[in-house]
């Protein structure tokens, strides 16, 4: 028998600010920008389960007029740097009568969450929430969700559609939680791929941003949706570990793939051992190295985000800098800097709390761009110091030439340039769009 009751699902409230991903990895003030305002999680909870009402990054005062609607369950998608201001919200809806709480989201891993929710969810929630309104879920259907590059000077260049194949994570990286989340990793049906880059298709929208925690972990399924996007003509890039991209850069290339982002986390080999990142160093190397040959080819070369940490417990702040003049100098495109940060649950929340000692008692600065255990070698100030110094050194506005101009349609076309502008303008990716549910 189904539930009557009523649900929201809710991301923390954002005041207005919003978090832009290539600020948070670059320092000059002209920049591209990537604004989340989308949760991609609740979106997905609401295509297949359209019971619930989701709120998306509300202002404060957007979420307290939400509340006096009456709900039965207020559940909360959060991360863990946002902890504080979920428990806020949590409080808020208690003292207006909500009988029940829910937690889920990477946030929802952290010890204590137990004592403020009256349920948690860990990992993909569709089938949980299906069954609480009294059905079996089927089929993931994926749903359309379209992202913005644009500028800050306010300017939208062109939307992104946002695509997901597959969800959860095995191979077991120390400092990753997704192991954790979803450990027994699934595939999103081809027949729901297919109709979500139909959507784009008709839409009008060219680029494609592949988010998975690790594309290719499936290899026929990935072979599949590579060529899927091929015949469609989109231009895309994956989220991928180093050594498939290498494997597969020239293939995918034929077929589209115009950047790609991928994990470097050290160019010591030590390090990535300890990580249990099961890639080697050099191959690492190697693979930046040929996607810098690609921008040899104009309108045809693969653009890099590559992402790294530094902190490790055996660097110093004279080895963190030559690491910096090395990255710099290898040049993969864009480079997502992060300071070594224990995540709840992982083994290398265990081994640092063991070793070092976890200090920091400030959910918010658990972002990946503070010092929240005792380092060895280096202090907080001095780490973040050479944080926001390697911003400098290594990022600058090459990011728009690598990741948007690399189309061969920009090139001598100002016409479909002027386009995208204006579809960008006319596809707001706050609207909510879901596929009708059979």
């Amino acid at each position: 028998m189904g539930s009557n009751r009523r649900v929201l699902l809710t991301t923390v409230y954002s005041n207005g600010q919003y978090y832009d991903y290539v600020e948070s990895n670059a320092s000059f003030p002209f920049r591209m920008t990537w604004i989340r305002k989308t949760s991609y999680g609740l979106r997905f909870l609401k295509q297949n389960v359209p019971e619930v009402e989701i709120l998306e990054y509300p202002t404060r005062q957007e979420y307290l007029r939400k509340l006096e609607e009456g709900w039965d369950v207020v559940g909360f998608s959060f991360y863990l740097n946002e902890i504080p201001e979920i428990l806020e919200m949590a409080d808020l809806a208690r003292e207006r009568g909500v009988e029940e709480l829910w937690a889920g989201n990477y946030g929802a891993l952290t010890p204590g969450m137990e004592e403020h929710f009256d349920r948690i969810f860990r990992g993909y929630a569709e089938e949980e929430l299906a069954s609480f309104f009294g059905r079996k879920l089927g089929e993931v259907i994926h749903p359309p969700l379209l992202g913005t590059v644009g500028t800050t000077l306010g300017l939208k260049l062109a939307p992104v559609g946002v695509l997901f194949t597959t969800r959860g994570c095995p191979i077991g990286c120390t400092f990753c939680q997704t192991p954790i989340f979803c450990p027994r990793p699934k595939t999103l049906s081809l027949r729901s791929i297919r109709r979500v880059l139909e959507c784009y298709r008709e839409l009008g929208v060219r680029y494609v941003i592949i988010l998975d925690e690790n594309f290719g972990l499936f290899r026929s399924h990935a072979e599949e949706v590579a060529h899927l996007l091929g015949e469609y003509g989109f231009v895309w890039g994956p989220m991928v570990r180093a050594d498939l991209l290498s494997e597969k850069l020239e293939e995918w290339r034929k077929l589209g793939m115009r950047g790609a982002l991928f994990g470097i986390e050290s160019f010591d080999q030590r390090v990535l051992d300890d990580l249990e990142k099961r890639e080697r160093a050099e191959a690492v190397k190697e693979v930046i190295r040929r996607i810098r040959l690609t921008w040899r080819r104009p309108g045809r070369g693969v653009g890099g985000i590559g992402y790294y940490m530094i902190g490790h417990e055996e660097e110093t702040r004279d080895s963190i800098k030559r690491a910096f003049r090395e990255l710099k100098e290898l040049n993969p495109g864009f480079v997502q800097l992060c300071i070594l940060t224990p995540l709840p649950g992982t083994p290398l929340w265990k081994h640092l709390e063991e070793e070092y000692g976890i200090f920091e008692r400030d959910w918010h600065r658990f972002d990946c761009k503070h010092l929240v255990w005792n380092h060895p070698h280096l202090s907080p100030r001095e780490m973040e110091g050479l944080l926001s110094w390697g911003m400098r050194e290594i990022n600058s506005t090459h990011l728009f030439r690598h990741l948007l101009l690399r189309s061969p349609e920009y090139l001598g076309n100002p016409g479909f340039y002027l386009r995208n502008l204006w579809l960008a303008r006319l596809l707001d990716q706050r609207l909510p769009l879901y596929f009708p549910r059979h």
